[in-house]
């Protein structure tokens, strides 16, 4: 039996989901923030946050894009442990370099630094587009 490759598709009305219901296409508009959210972006964003003291900071507000995931590591030059989590609890401890830790934000701000010593750091990258 013959398949029919080139047929032309004027419209599709449902399409079959992971547990085989019939369900509504994706429109043009959630096909294209599903490609923005898994394609990679043009540019990276990097910073370095040096504390100001010894209690939990939020870091710099930076707006993520969707689908974009934080990377906070240890700074080399630092002299001691840093705690990263949120605003109630910094429990995440960057011991040495290569530390670091993934955070799936919308801003960096919502990620807190915490440091024994005062003027130790984190550095803060992620994907951006130019």
């Amino acid at each position: 039996m013959a398949l029919d490759t080139n047929t032309e598709v004027e419209q599709i009305r449902k399409v079959q989901n992971e547990q085989g219901e019939q369900v509504s296409p994706a429109t043009e508009q959630q096909q294209m923030e599903i490609a923005d959210s898994v394609g990679n972006h043009d540019d990276l964003t990097q910073f370095v946050h040096e504390t100001s003291g010894t209690t939990a900071e939020p870091l710099p507000s930076h707006a993520v894009p969707d689908g974009v995931t934080v990377l906070v590591e240890w700074k080399e030059t630092n002299s001691g442990n840093v705690y990263i989590g949120d605003d109630t609890t910094q429990h995440s401890a960057l011991t040495q370099v290569g530390d670091g830790r993934l955070f799936p934000v919308t801003d960096t701000s919502t990620i807190h630094v915490r440091t024994p010593t005062a003027g130790d750091a984190v550095v803060v990258m992620f994907e951006v587009d130019a």
